[in-house]
């Protein structure tokens, strides 16, 4: 299996954006909200399963600590730090595709 790995991965704390620039050149854009909402750890999972909507007001990226070359774990300002968040599954929320990678 092919990952396409980003050439750059920045977070732009004014505009509270994530910013990937891709090996083919194309760039995503995902605001911290967006990451929030689609983190895919148990616990973020567990309460989509019941129902239970985990955005907070919160979406400001703390920190982002890399995973290899597989993804990256983002630590949210409300403490919230369990979300690995891999490539493929950032390229997915990027272009809509969250929902259908984590169901």
């Amino acid at each position: 299996m092919n990952v396409d790995v980003p050439r750059s991965v920045k977070y732009r704390k004014q505009s509270e954006v994530l910013e990937l620039v891709w090996s083919d050149g194309s760039t995503s854009l995902i605001a911290g909200q967006e990451l929030r909402k689609y983190c895919a750890c148990s616990t973020c999972r567990a309460k989509k399963q019941v129902g239970v909507d985990v955005i907070t007001d919160v979406g400001t990226v703390a920190g982002m600590v890399p995973m290899g070359t597989s993804g990256v774990q983002i630590i949210f300002s409300d403490g919230h730090d369990r979300g690995i968040y891999p490539w493929s599954y950032l390229r997915d929320i990027a272009n809509n595709r969250a929902m259908a990678a984590i169901s």
